[in-house]
């Protein structure tokens, strides 16, 4: 009998997208891209938690969106190296828009906490 409670090791990974829900808004234009450069794996049961407690992320003005394109597309090979936690504080420091700076923020303490615990 399968158990469809059971809960992954830590060990067990998933993809996160740091630019979220792409039905809202991150699945278009310069805010796709993002979306989809800023893809990190991180343990599936962090993974659910963060989406229980954070809804999304929200959208910032396209210009911002354009600019942190540009910026990331001339050290890709770099910035894709990046864990969760640093590519979420590369994605503040680059987007300066209020809103989507504190969901950056949330990412980023979320996933310090909780692997300093690992």
């Amino acid at each position: 009998m399968k158990d469809c409670a059971r809960i992954p090791a830590v060990t067990e990974m998933d993809r996160h997208h740091c630019c979220w829900p792409k039905r809202q808004g991150w699945n278009v234009g310069y805010a796709h891209l993002i979306c989809q450069a800023f893809v990190r794996y991180v343990p599936i049961v962090y993974h659910r938690e963060l989406h229980a407690k954070m809804r999304g992320v929200p959208i910032p003005p396209a210009h911002l969106l354009r600019a942190a394109w540009e910026k990331y597309s001339a050290k890709r090979e770099e910035i894709d190296k990046y864990d969760v936690c640093r590519a979420c504080s590369w994605l503040y420091v680059n987007i300066p828009d209020v809103d989507f700076r504190k969901a950056m923020q949330y990412q980023i303490d979320f996933f310090v906490a909780k692997m300093e615990r690992q």
